[in-house]
Order: C-alpha cells, then sequence, then structure tokens
C-alpha cells in the first residue's frame, strides 16, 4: 500500500459551498495520491466542475479492471447532507485503506448539482434541482433577497384573502386558516420581486421546476404526467453526464445515492409492486437494506411506500431506483439520511402517521421546542422582522431556513454518515470477482504445450448481479482467449471462450494446445464485466 500523507478531516461545523468542496476534495487527493484522483464528470451548466473521486489502489491494476461501486449526492439542491455523507465515505476509505482497494474501484461524485446546491448553501432559498427563469412570465414572484441579508426567507403578509392565521400557540408559525378563524389573516410567499404585477392578488410563483430524480432514462414520463421531468431523459446537462459516466463503465455492479427526507433506507421499486421484480432479487434487496439499518437505525422502506400513511402508493417516473433496477441490473439503494424533524426525536414512523393538519401544527411544534430548549444554537429559523416590500407594501420578512429544515442537524452527521459508510463496505464486499487460478503450461510432445487455467468467480454477486441484469445486454458476459506470444502458435480450434455469466463462488476449466520452442507462449486474459478485467503471461 503506498505511503500517504495525514488524511485531513472533514468538517461538520457547516455545509459546504463550492469553494470549500473543490478546497476538501483536493486535499484528500493529495493527501493519498497513490489511493485517490480527484477528476470530474462534467460541466455545470453555469460551468462548475462535477468533481469525481476514484478511489483504488492503482498500485493493483487500473479502476477500468476492477469491479466498480458509484456513490452519488445532493442531486436535488438543498439537500447537502448527501455531500457530507459522500465525501465522509471518501476519507474514511483513504484513511483506514481496506483491502477491498486492491481488488475494486470506488467512484463517488459527492455534488450532482453544484450549481443549485450553491444557491441552496449561499441563500437558503428553496430549489428542487433547477429552477428555470430564462423565460419570465408576468404576475409571477422570483425568488429574491431584498432585505439585504444575505438569505432568501418567507414573507408573510395581512390579507382579507390570505389562507393562514398566527398558530395561537407560537406566533412564529403559520397554520391553515379553517371556516371558524379569526384574523388576522396572512397570505405566505417566498422573498423575491413580482415580475410585471398588475397589482391583483394573482400571483404565481415563477420559474419551471426540475426534479433531477425524475430525469433517470427507465420508465420516463413527460410533464405534466411526471413533474419536474424536464424535456427528455437525461435532458440536464448534469445528468447526462452521469448517465454517460455509468454507461461507459461496465464494471459497475452497484449504486448508492443519498439525499434528505424522512430517515430512511429506500430500496426498489420506484413504481408498482414488490412482485413486479425477481422473487430472489427482493430476498437480496432486504438482506442489504437490512445492513443499512442495523448500521443506521432507520427503517427500509421500498420507494413507492415512502409516504404518509392515509396516501396512496406513490409512482415515481424516471426515477432512480427504477433505472438502476430495470435498466442497469443492479442492487440500487438510497439513504434518506433524515431532516431536522429526525433531528429533533420526531422519527420517520411518527411523521409517516401525521394524517391532519392539527397533527403537523403538531409536528411543527414539537420541532420548535426542540429548536428553543438547544438555546437555537441551529440556524434554523430566522425571527419575522418588518419590512416595507417595493411593491406589496409592508410585510415580515423570516421564517424556516430551508438549507437547514431539509436537512439533519450537522453535529449528527457524523454518526449517520458512519452508518452509512459501514453500509457501503458490506454491500461492496460482495462485488463480484473474476480471477484466473491453477494457470499451468504442461509439455504434451514435442514443442506442444496443453494451457490450463480455472477462470473463477471468487465473489458473492454473480458477474450479472441481480437475476434481472441477468437478460440485460448492458451487463458483459465473461470473456476469455489466450493470445499466443510471438513465435508461438495456437493448434486448438478456438482462441476464445464465452463463458455466459458466472455465478458467485463458481469456476470452470479452460485449455488450449499452442506450438512454441520458446521460452513464453502467451496471455490468457479475461474480461469479466462487473467482476473486472485479468490477465496473466504463461511461460514454461
Amino acid at each position: 500500500m503506498p505511503d500517504n500523507k495525514t488524511v485531513p478531516e472533514l468538517s461538520f461545523k457547516c455545509f459546504l459551498n463550492y469553494h470549500e468542496l473543490t478546497e476538501i476534495l483536493e486535499k484528500l487527493a493529495d493527501s493519498s495520491p497513490g489511493l485517490c484522483r480527484l477528476g470530474s464528470i462534467g460541466m455545470s451548466r453555469q460551468g462548475r466542475k462535477i468533481h469525481l473521486l476514484t478511489i483504488t489502489n492503482f498500485e493493483t491494476g487500473t479502476p477500468e479492471d476492477k469491479p466498480a461501486y458509484l456513490i452519488h449526492g445532493n442531486i436535488h439542491a438543498s439537500e447537502l447532507a448527501g455531500t457530507h455523507a459522500a465525501v465522509y465515505t471518501a476519507r474514511q476509505l483513504l484513511a483506514e485503506k481496506p483491502g477491498l482497494l486492491d481488488r475494486m474501484v470506488f467512484y463517488i461524485v459527492p455534488r450532482i448539482n453544484p450549481d443549485g446546491a450553491e444557491f441552496a448553501v449561499t441563500t437558503s432559498g428553496r430549489i428542487r434541482s433547477r429552477s428555470d427563469e430564462t423565460e419570465k412570465s408576468s404576475n409571477s414572484l422570483y425568488q429574491q433577497d431584498i432585505d439585504g441579508n444575505g438569505l432568501i426567507l418567507s414573507m408573510r403578509q395581512e390579507h382579507p384573502e390570505g389562507s393562514f392565521i398566527k398558530n395561537p400557540l407560537d406566533p412564529r408559525l403559520m397554520i391553515r386558516r379553517k371556516f371558524d378563524s379569526a384574523g388576522p389573516y396572512y397570505r405566505t410567499l417566498p422573498e423575491g420581486l413580482i415580475y410585471q404585477w398588475d397589482g391583483s392578488n394573482n400571483i404565481r410563483i415563477g420559474g419551471r421546476t426540475f426534479d433531477w430524480n425524475r430525469n433517470w432514462s427507465y420508465d420516463w414520463r413527460p410533464e405534466p404526467e411526471q413533474g419536474g421531468a424536464g424535456d427528455f431523459p437525461f435532458s440536464e446537462p448534469e445528468m447526462r453526464a452521469l448517465g454517460e459516466f455509468i454507461q461507459n463503465r461496465s464494471n459497475i455492479f452497484g449504486i448508492l445515492g443519498y439525499h434528505t427526507g424522512p430517515a430512511a433506507v429506500l430500496r426498489p421499486p420506484s413504481t408498482g409492486k414488490d412482485a413486479d421484480m425477481d422473487e430472489g432479487d427482493v430476498l437480496m434487496m432486504d438482506e442489504l437494506a437490512g445492513i443499512g439499518s442495523t448500521e443506521t437505525g432507520f427503517p427500509v422502506i421500498p420507494v413507492v411506500k415512502y409516504h404518509r400513511k392515509n396516501r396512496r402508493d406513490i409512482n415515481l417516473r424516471g426515477h432512480f431506483h427504477n433505472f438502476g433496477y430495470h435498466h442497469l441490473g443492479l442492487f440500487v439503494f438510497e439513504f434518506e439520511l433524515g431532516t431536522i424533524r429526525n433531528s429533533a426525536g420526531i422519527s420517520t414512523e411518527e411523521y409517516f402517521s401525521v394524517t391532519s393538519e392539527k397533527q403537523e401544527e403538531e409536528v411543527m411544534m414539537k420541532l420548535m421546542k426542540w429548536w428553543d430548549g438547544r438555546k437555537q444554537n441551529i440556524p434554523l429559523f430566522n425571527d419575522w422582522k418588518k419590512f416595507d416590500h417595493p411593491q406589496l407594501g409592508p410585510l415580515e420578512i423570516g421564517g424556516l431556513l430551508s438549507a437547514y429544515s431539509s436537512n439533519p442537524a450537522l453535529e449528527y452527521l457524523e454518526k449517520i454518515s458512519s452508518g452509512t459508510y459501514k453500509f457501503t463496505l458490506e454491500h461492496a464486499r460482495r462485488h463480484p470477482r473474476i480471477v484466473i487460478e491453477e494457470l499451468s503450461a504442461e509439455n504434451v510432445g514435442g514443442e506442444i504445450f496443453r494451457i490450463r487455467a480455472r477462470i473463477a468467480n471468487r465473489g458473492a454477486f454473480p458477474t450479472n448481479v441481480t437475476n434481472n441484469g441477468f437478460k440485460l445486454s448492458r451487463l458483459k458476459t465473461v470473456q476469455v482467449e489466450f493470445c499466443p506470444a510471438r513465435g508461438a502458435k495456437l493448434v486448438s480450434m478456438q482462441s476464445q471462450f464465452h463463458m455466459g455469466h458466472m455465478a458467485g463462488v463458481s469456476s470452470r476449466m479452460v485449455e488450449w494446445f499452442v506450438a512454441s520452442g520458446d521460452k513464453i507462449l502467451g496471455k490468457v486474459s479475461v474480461k469479466g464485466g462487473t467482476g473486472g478485467n485479468i490477465s496473466r503471461s504463461v511461460e514454461i
């Protein structure tokens, strides 16, 4: 293993802007040049690099020839904890140097969405993945810091047609107006200005919204059938870069995505039901997801069931999980790392049990009570302050900071990331692993030699990874070839063997006959798809 400098610590004191993220990634790569290289899968729409860490022992082979595990985070702009969790895994791999790095590679894209994340971390404005404001519409409000405090918060204004009132138990919070509610009534809007406003109450929230976790290719649907889907699969340049990166690497056997929502280990399917997938694959998914649950304490939830208990099963088109399982043939997972509600002691089960506005109000009251009890040392809420809006007149600006309410509290994130890292190691350890064993050359008369080799998969997963993957052409079968050295002549009828997919912990003997008067007979090469590529020289 290469000698390395001290691996830098990852700070959990604040969420990372683009410069800070770049800096820690550069330090990680610099600390471990034999194990880590910093690159990019492409550029964002606004010209930022989409960073890629490639982590493996480069002395034991090239990344392209090893089984690969992909981790990505921060596809949704405000879900900044995903970046931390991904970088934490990179940091731990370099600090602990597990033996896995000798035989496999980790590709880590900590922030798919550098533009959206920069907006979220610097302004705390509301954004899913991207908001398109290139074509503005009249009477539409566009987010903007109008009071000059550097943040984009919420506005509340007394209005006779307002849909909200102040919560009598905590006036900081707004609750929905009921038929018998006493005034004053309020309307609420994001902080910003209204484009070409005609003075009416018909104010729309401007900017077309994109959700990149609806922009994957499998089962994609156009808007409005699937909100946020974009114009076509991989229409977003960042998503296209990631899609091409995955498609060009047949060695990828597993993918993990990081999100923030009520804490959970998510598994496929994202549409339909378990019966739409291979039964054996579902059992293995649950086994793997159970490891994640043990390490984090998060419940295991199929994506279609990730909803409040009084709602129907959800169907997310163009979603990562169906893409990963049905299109790629892999076991893929997402960790929902939690939100500030989880940090306040509100479990995922409790949150999903909320079925009424009254219960939702109670959850928010519990959150604010927790925050107050901590002497408000987390930047979760800005008090309402009076402001004279240039269009709407007197109102108040304040409310929840999206960048903090959408993520777990930073002080808990290191423990969460440690659990997800341990899951990653357990998932990755099962990788397919193609090896050449019992390689021999035996003289059978004159200058004729019989070459024999056992081609084996010594990993737990088959090279097709899932049963579903067996039928997908993207997952490459195992091919073995003998290339004679200069001066040697193959006398067998074939030089190649098409082994098909190889089950976990399985092997098969192959042989060739070669005529040669030299010591060096040739080379046995194996292309093993998700099991990696390997070659060995054959000598007398």
